[in-house]
C-alpha cells in the first residue's frame, strides 16, 4: 500500500481518479502489475477462494489491509510527533507524545495543548491524529475539563472522541 498524498493516479479496475491509497497488484501469471484503489482491492480480498500474498510472501486479508494502513498512520504520526515536538525539548510536550505513543489516550486538557499541532498536520497526518487519539473521560477531573471549555474548544477537542462521548457532553461538530 502506497499513501499517494498528491492523488496523482487512477485505478485500473473502476477508473476512479485521483486515488488516495494505492495497492498494487500482480499477476502471477504474466507478471503485470495493476493499481486499484482501497475500495476496489476489496474485489481481491472479500471472500476469498484463492490466497493472495503480497511481496514478501505473507498472506492478504481484508483485516490484514485494514490493519497495514492503521499501521502506516500510526508511524506517519509518530514521526510527525517525533519532527515537531521532541526537539523542543519540553518535558509536558514530551509526556504527551509518550502517552500517545503508548495508548493514544489523553485528558481533553492535553488534546487542547496539540491544536496547534494538529493545525500543521497534512492531511493525511490530522487523518493520523484521528485515528490515534482519543478523548479519556474516566476521571472527575477529565469530565470537569470538558465542562470548562469554551465553544471553539469542545468543536476541537469534540474531533477526537466517541459518538457516545459527544452525546453525553451535547457536542455537535460544525
Amino acid at each position: 500500500m502506497v499513501d499517494n498524498k498528491f492523488c496523482g493516479a487512477n485505478c485500473h479496475l473502476c477508473c476512479h481518479e485521483r486515488i488516495r491509497y494505492e495497492f498494487t497488484i500482480i499477476n502471477r501469471l504474466n507478471k503485470q502489475a495493476m493499481v486499484v484503489g482501497s475500495e476496489c482491492i476489496k474485489k481481491f480480498t472479500e471472500g476469498f477462494t484463492e490466497t493472495f500474498y503480497d511481496t514478501k510472501g505473507n498472506v492478504v486479508t481484508e483485516k490484514r489491509l485494514t490493519e497495514d494502513k492503521n499501521d502506516y498512520l500510526k508511524r506517519f504520526l509518530s514521526r510527525e510527533l517525533d519532527e515537531k515536538i521532541v526537539p523542543k525539548n519540553n518535558n509536558f510536550y514530551n509526556s504527551i507524545v509518550k502517552q500517545i505513543k503508548e495508548d493514544g489516550k489523553l485528558s481533553p486538557l492535553q488534546i487542547s495543548y496539540l491544536k496547534s499541532f494538529y493545525n500543521t498536520l497534512n492531511e493525511t497526518g490530522q487523518q493520523a491524529f484521528k485515528m490515534v487519539v482519543k478523548v479519556n473521560l474516566k476521571t472527575n477531573k477529565q469530565k470537569q475539563q470538558m465542562k470548562e471549555f469554551k465553544w471553539h474548544e469542545l468543536q476541537f477537542v469534540g474531533q477526537f472522541m466517541s459518538s457516545q462521548q459527544r452525546e453525553r457532553y451535547n457536542i455537535i461538530l460544525k
